[in-house]
């Protein structure tokens, strides 16, 4: 249960990082650490719902 939990906070990190780049940078400046960001979000939320899905 807690790595499932954690796994969401790491992706909510990861967003919220890619979203206080974008505002400081801008698209054009960040879009490559943005996109990455992102990326990374979406492949540990991934993780975790394959996770939940196996019940492990």
């Amino acid at each position: 249960m807690w790595l499932s939990v954690l796994l969401l906070v790491i992706a909510f990190a990861f967003i919220g990082r890619a979203l206080w780049l974008w505002r400081q940078q801008g698209w054009r400046n960040a879009r490559q650490h943005v996109v990455m960001l992102i990326v990374l979000a979406a492949a540990v939320e991934m993780v975790n719902v394959i996770r939940v899905l196996r019940g492990a």
